[in-house]
C-alpha cells in the first residue's frame, strides 16, 4: 500500500529545491498512491495538485489548502464527492474515469464559489438521465461541464427540468442502494455477490469497479515480489552467487564502525566531491561544491561534535574536525548560484591552522 510522504513530497519537489512549506504545484501522478495524507498539513501554498491515475478511494486531507486552483484526480477509485469545502478558491476539478455513482453529491461543490470547470466524463452518474440538468442548476457558478461550455440556454433549460431531473437522479438512488442492500445480504450468507470469472485458459477476467481496480494492483504486485525472489536467488556455492557477490557495491562503514575497527572517525570521501576546510579565527570552514544542479533533498547532513557527515546522492562524504565544535550553533548554508554548501562551526577548543 503507497502512501503520500514527506520524502516523496521533497522528491517531486525538486524544481522547489525540495521546500515544501512554499510550494506552488505538485505532480504525483502514476505513483500507486491509495490515501492521500501529509499534503494538506506541509503544503498548505499549493494552488495546482496532479494525483491522476492512482487507486485514492477517497478525497480528504485537502481541507487547508485554501489556495488550491486545480486538482486532478482522473483515473483513481473515488465514488462520492466529498473534502473540498475548505479549497476556497478551486476553480477546477478534474474526477474524469472515477466511479462516483451517485450525482446527487455534486451539492458538496456549492462551497467551491469559484469553481469554474468541472469533468466527470467516465463516472457512472453521468449516464444517468437527468445528470447534466441537475448539475447546471446545482453549480450555477460553473463554465465548462465535462469539457462543454455552458451556455444561457442550455441554462435555462436545465432549470426548467430540474424537477424531472432530481427524480430521475433520485430514482437512481433508490437503485443503487437496494442492489447494495442485496450484496451486503449475500456477503452475510458467505456468498460473493462478484465471483471471480476466468477465461478458457484459466486466467482470470477483470471488470470495471473499484475493488477489482484495486484487485489488479494487488495481482501485480504479487508478480512483481515473486519476480524479484526468483531472480535474486542463487543456489548457494553456484557461479551465479560468485558473481552476485563479485558484483555488490561496497557498504561504506558507518562511524560506529569506523571507531570499532580503527579507534577513531575517518575522513570519507566516496564520492571525490571537492572540498575545502579551513579556520578563521574560532570557526571551521566548510565549503563543499555539491554541485549546481543537486537539489537540496537529495543531500541529508549530520553534525557531531567532532565530525560531520553527508550523504549526497547516496555518496558519503565524511570530515573530522581538528577539535570540538558547538552543534548547537552551527550554520549551514547554500549558494543560490553555484550551489555549493557552506558550514560554519563555532570550535569550543583550540584549533590549529588547517591547510587546505
Amino acid at each position: 500500500m503507497v502512501f503520500i510522504t514527506v520524502a516523496l513530497l521533497r522528491k517531486r519537489a525538486e524544481h522547489n529545491e525540495g521546500c515544501l512549506s512554499t510550494l506552488k504545484e505538485i505532480a504525483c501522478h502514476q505513483q500507486d498512491i491509495e490515501k492521500i495524507d501529509v499534503i494538506g498539513d506541509v503544503c498548505r501554498q499549493l494552488e495546482i495538485i496532479y494525483l491522476c491515475n492512482n487507486y485514492i478511494p477517497r478525497i480528504e486531507g485537502l481541507y487547508h489548502l485554501k489556495s488550491l486552483k486545480y486538482l486532478n484526480l482522473a483515473i483513481n477509485n473515488i465514488t462520492t464527492i466529498e473534502g473540498l469545502e475548505g479549497c476556497e478558491f478551486l476553480e477546477k476539478l478534474d474526477l474524469t474515469l472515477n466511479f462516483i455513482a451517485e450525482a446527487t453529491s455534486l451539492v458538496k461543490l456549492r462551497a467551491n464559489v469559484h469553481l469554474q470547470a468541472l469533468h466527470l466524463t467516465g463516472n457512472p452518474c453521468t449516464s444517468v438521465p437527468g445528470y447534466r440538468d441537475f448539475a447546471l442548476t446545482t453549480l450555477p457558478q460553473l463554465q465548462t461541464l465535462d469539457g462543454s461550455d455552458v451556455i444561457p440556454s442550455a441554462l435555462i433549460r436545465a432549470h426548467q427540468s430540474r424537477d424531472e431531473a432530481i427524480q430521475e437522479l433520485m430514482d437512481e438512488r433508490v437503485k443503487l442502494a437496494e442492489q447494495q442492500r442485496i450484496n451486503d445480504e449475500l456477503r452475510a450468507k458467505g456468498i460473493d455477490p462478484n465471483p471471480p470469472k476466468y477465461d478458457e485458459k484459466g486466467e482470470k477476467l477483470y471488470g470495471h469497479s473499484a475493488a477489482e481496480r484495486l484487485e489488479i494492483l494487488r495481482d501485480q504486485e504479487e508478480r512483481e515480489r515473486i519476480r524479484k525472489e526468483k531472480e535474486n536467488y542463487k543456489e548457494p556455492g553456484s557461479i551465479g552467487e560468485a558473481w552476485q557477490k563479485y558484483r555488490e557495491k561496497p557498504k561504506v562503514p558507518t562511524v560506529e564502525e569506523d571507531i570499532a575497527k580503527y579507534g577513531r572517525v575517518l575522513q570519507r570521501n566516496e564520492g571525490k566531491v571537492p572540498y575545502t576546510m579551513q579556520q578563521e579565527k574560532d570557526t571551521v570552514i566548510i565549503e563543499v561544491d555539491v554541485g549546481k544542479f543537486i537539489a537540496t533533498s537529495s543531500i541529508s547532513l549530520d553534525v557531531q561534535p567532532t565530525y560531520c557527515r553527508m550523504e549526497i546522492k547516496g555518496k558519503v562524504l565524511q570530515l573530522v574536525f581538528p577539535g570540538e565544535v558547538m552543534v548547537s550553533a552551527v550554520k549551514v548554508e547554500r549558494a543560490q548560484v553555484n550551489g555549493k554548501l557552506k558550514l560554519t562551526a563555532p570550535v569550543l577548543k583550540g584549533v590549529k591552522e588547517i591547510k587546505t
